[in-house]
């Protein structure tokens, strides 16, 4: 957690808005030129995994990924900082609530209604489906598997727009980091 905000390069790093058991994802601010600012999220590896090889290669994998997935469906990443013992993702900042914090509120509000839910499945689905047709340079299928869908990883938008996120053990063809046989990740 952080007290106070934090300057990283041309960002500034606010509040915690989620902790996974690897990074952080923070609110941020991009701060340009002439009071030019943009709210984005920015996922920070925990400290005690910035050092190690393994997960910085798992982070920027899943930043090299993300990037060759174009959807409106899918929370894309905008920018890979490494400064110091620091490497971040900034992403796009999505206004809502993750689909497992909806489900948790339905248990007392009543349920998400049927035309609702559908949609935000359909979405999600579109997302994941353009994950799986995504290409490299080359044209190439990554054969991209999400391998973490769950209602934590699927934001919904105050306009009722589902996104998909965190591809962080994402299965591909040509990631630099493999889950060998029998290994948990995530």
């Amino acid at each position: 957690m952080m007290d106070a905000p934090r300057q990283i390069g041309r960002y500034t790093l606010h509040q915690a808005l989620a902790t996974g058991g690897m990074a952080t994802v923070h609110l941020g601010k991009l701060n340009g030129p002439d009071g030019f600012t943009r709210t984005v999220a920015i996922k920070r590896l925990h400290e005690q995994y910035a050092a190690e090889t393994e997960f910085v290669a798992m982070l920027l994998d899943e930043a090299r990924l993300v990037t060759r997935i174009r959807h409106p469906n899918v929370v894309q990443i905008l920018d890979v900082i490494r400064e110091g013992s620091d490497v971040l993702l900034v992403m796009e900042y999505v206004h809502g609530e993750s689909l497992s914090r909806l489900l948790k509120l339905s248990k007392t509000h009543g349920p998400i209604p049927l035309p609702i839910i559908s949609g935000i499945m359909i979405g999600a689905l579109q997302g994941l489906h353009a994950a799986h047709e995504a290409r490299n340079e080359e044209g190439e299928l990554l054969n991209l598997v999400h391998r973490d869908v769950s209602p934590q990883n699927i934001m919904v938008g105050l306009h009722g727009i589902p996104r998909v996120l965190d591809f962080g053990i994402a299965k591909a063809t040509g990631r630099i980091q493999t889950t060998d046989d029998g290994v948990l990740k995530g």
